[in-house]
C-alpha cells in the first residue's frame, strides 16, 4: 500500500514556518532598535506611537 503525500498541505506548512521565522527577525531587530523594559507586546507597541 502506498503513501498519499499532500504537497500543497506541506508547501503550506513551509510557508507558515518561514512567514514565523521572518516575523522573529522582524521583532528581535525592532527590540534592538528600541530596547525597553516593557514586557507586554501591546503595551510596547502602544508606546512606539505614543507622542513624547
Amino acid at each position: 500500500m502506498s503513501k498519499i503525500v499532500d504537497l500543497n498541505a506541506k508547501r503550506e506548512e513551509e510557508r507558515h514556518r518561514k512567514k514565523e521565522e521572518k516575523f522573529e527577525a522582524l521583532q528581535q531587530r525592532f527590540e534592538k532598535a528600541l530596547p525597553t523594559e516593557e514586557k507586554d507586546p501591546k503595551k510596547k507597541l502602544l508606546d512606539l506611537f505614543k507622542k513624547k
